[in-house]
């Protein structure tokens, strides 16, 4: 992972650039500098990734799995993963 990303997920303050005139991509022809996440972000992210990592752990080893044969798993997962849109309110009903 190139420096640039990694700092900008850590959230890490980042100098802005501009691209050279006539550079092939119009789009976004300069970015500001950053002064990266407060620590209350900084936080909150933190506070959210590790609340992501204990969900997937419980997703990924819950006991439901292993009376799945191996072989449907990935699609049983997949259809898992769809669950909510598939849902006739579109996913919106809150647990």
């Amino acid at each position: 992972m190139p420096v640039e990303e990694e700092a900008a997920l850590l959230g890490e303050a980042m100098e802005g650039w501009q691209r050279p005139e006539g550079h092939w991509l119009a789009a976004s022809p300069a970015r500001s500098d950053s002064p990266g996440w407060t620590e209350q972000e900084q936080q909150d992210v933190a506070a959210l990734r590790e609340q992501e990592r204990k969900v997937s752990t419980a997703i990924v080893t819950h006991t439901f799995w292993s009376e799945v044969a191996a072989p449907d798993r990935a699609d049983a997962r997949s259809q898992l993963k769809h669950a909510l849109t598939a849902a006739p309110d579109g996913g919106k009903q809150v647990a």
